[in-house]
């Protein structure tokens, strides 16, 4: 059942870092993601905030009147401005903990199971603003986004799982037990021992140790990243990696690894031969068929991953505008405080917050666009302003890999015929490639241009040009096919996505030949009155 799914460490500690920005935002002194545990509710993670009671790991049981725990029973978000005075909270249990204000939001499995909630507690009367609850909800959608992409890839695993379980009865696959504290490899099996060209002579004298197996450039990763988490939860999800075999040369192969539950002295490890495996063109065609058939669901994906990324950058512009109305609203009432009041400059400053306010809901406005699985509608969209707003929300990502943006965009272009989100969608997936590209040069600036330009035959041209490595030939003719990517990691996607986007809107996106170095992207979109 999805609901019995674990979120992975990294994923909580993406979800620890949003709660600690709620609470920071929101100058509140505790932000909770809370998970139903049956019949218990769970502190799956909560906000590093000053005077924040809850701990991670706390548990309750439901039945109790708690606040989260009617937000999971309605389905519904709710606020309670202040509990003490509201005959339905005053009985609350969380008012022992001096928590009598709440506003939270449900959170659900991608089948419409409850996961939990997200919601801020404090300590004083709180009404929260509109502004709150709207950046709360963006919160609650990135988490739902997770959850989605949690429960495929543990389809994915289950598919997966169920094959090398037949490739086990088999003796295909190779198994070995190994200790986790001396890594010498303990007992294996005939097929593991033909994969690596090792006896059974070797295993007995200890001298098989998977570390002085595995390449350099692999053990790394193995040291640092993937035998903490085996430490700390006690298996890892299945990986690529590579082995010595015992004359030198190296043999690709897929891993599953677990601990035994005796202590935790000894792991088990599941290896798969991946020169002789013929399953991945299967899974390729079938991928491709699968592409085809629902091309929008993956582009909404793709979507909402490249926006997780942009968590904080999206976080910096949102402090901005949000900061800014805090400190201006300070300003005001010291200038009402004055003896004589300063009226003329409260009302200066109280102009500021508006704009300011302002500035932060359309942005929030338009994040959320971003995060929804509309279909395709075409309107007139100002393409200029949809650049504007996609560079706004990736300046973060620029400016923390060295990037320098220009944008030469036309004056009175005409609006476009197009969906604002997927056109953004499209901007937003060739501005991150550019950057990605060229956070690798060292020798050079590092420079993204925009530009824009009207065509003939009612058109719009829009270029992105960058400073980067560019594309190699061989990869420049397959550029624009499914799971063709030159980066080491990433599904290849992105750039299919962006053409049939495009193309849906009736235009066209190639790589244009570059004298200097770096990659040109073009494409075309008619306008309005095409």
């Amino acid at each position: 059942m999805p609901h019995a799914l674990e979120v992975p460490p990294q994923t909580v500690d993406k979800w620890q870092d949003i709660v600690n920005l709620l609470a920071e935002i929101m100058s509140v002194p505790s932000a909770l993601i809370m998970r139903a545990k049956a019949p218990n509710i769970e502190v799956l993670v909560s906000s590093h905030s000053a005077g924040n009671p809850y701990e991670a790991a706390e548990t309750a049981p439901l039945d109790t009147g708690l606040y989260c725990e009617t937000v999971m029973e309605t389905r519904q978000p709710l606020l309670v401005p202040d509990a003490i005075a509201d005959v339905d909270w005053n009985a609350n249990p969380d008012i022992k903990l001096g928590m009598i204000s709440y506003m939270g939001l449900p959170i659900s499995w991608p089948d419409g199971e409850v996961f939990g909630t997200i919601c801020v507690l404090d300590r004083k009367k709180n009404a929260y603003s509109d502004q709150f609850l709207r950046l709360l909800a963006m919160c609650r959608d990135i988490l739902q986004a997770d959850l989605n992409m949690l429960m495929a890839l543990s389809g994915q695993l289950a598919e997966s799982q169920a094959r090398i379980r037949r490739l086990v009865d088999s003796d295909i696959i190779g198994i070995f037990l190994w200790e986790v504290e001396t890594q010498v490899i303990v007992e294996a099996n005939d097929a593991f021992l033909r994969l690596v060209g090792y006896d059974r002579e070797d295993l007995r004298s200890r001298g098989m140790r998977w570390t002085a197996m595995t390449p350099p450039d692999w053990l790394e990763v193995d040291l640092r990243d993937r035998l903490p988490v085996l430490k700390r939860s006690g298996h890892l999800q299945p990986f690529e990696k590579e082995y010595f075999r015992k004359d030198g040369s190296r043999v690709p192969v897929m891993m599953g690894v677990a601990r035994f539950e005796d202590g935790g002295k000894q792991g088990v490890a599941f290896v798969l031969d991946l020169t002789e495996r013929k399953l991945a063109e299967a899974e390729a065609r079938e991928s491709e068929r699968r592409y085809r058939e629902t091309q929008n669901a993956l582009a909404h994906v793709n979507r909402v991953t490249t926006m997780g990324q942009l968590t904080a950058s999206i976080s910096h512009e949102l402090k901005q505008p949000i900061g800014a109305c805090a400190m201006n609203a300070s300003a005001g009432l010291r200038w009402l405080g004055a003896v004589p009041p300063n009226l003329e400059e409260a009302r200066l400053a109280f102009e500021r917050i508006n704009k300011d306010a302002r500035q932060a809901s359309d942005m929030m406005s338009h994040i959320r666009d971003l995060f929804k699985n509309a279909p395709l509608q075409k309107e007139g969209v100002q393409i200029n302003e949809a650049i504007r707003e996609v560079i706004s929300l990736t300046r973060g990502e620029v400016v923390q890999h060295g990037v320098a943006v220009q944008m030469q965009l036309a004056e009175d272009l005409p609006p476009v015929k197009g969906d604002r989100v997927q056109l953004q969608q499209a901007l937003l997936n060739l501005i991150m490639n550019a950057v990605e590209a060229m956070s690798t040069v060292e020798d050079g600036p590092r420079e993204l241009t925009v530009r824009t330009a009207a065509d003939a035959d009612h058109t719009v041209v829009v270029t992105v040009r960058d400073s980067g490595p560019g594309v190699p030939p061989e990869h420049a003719a397959r550029l624009f096919e499914p799971f063709c990517t030159t980066k080491s990691s990433g599904m290849g996607m992105g750039l299919t996505i962006c053409r049939s986007i495009i193309q849906a809107h009736g235009g066209t996106l190639e790589l244009c030949e570059n004298e200097a170095r770096g990659a040109v992207f073009q494409f075309t979109v008619p306008t309005l009155d095409a």
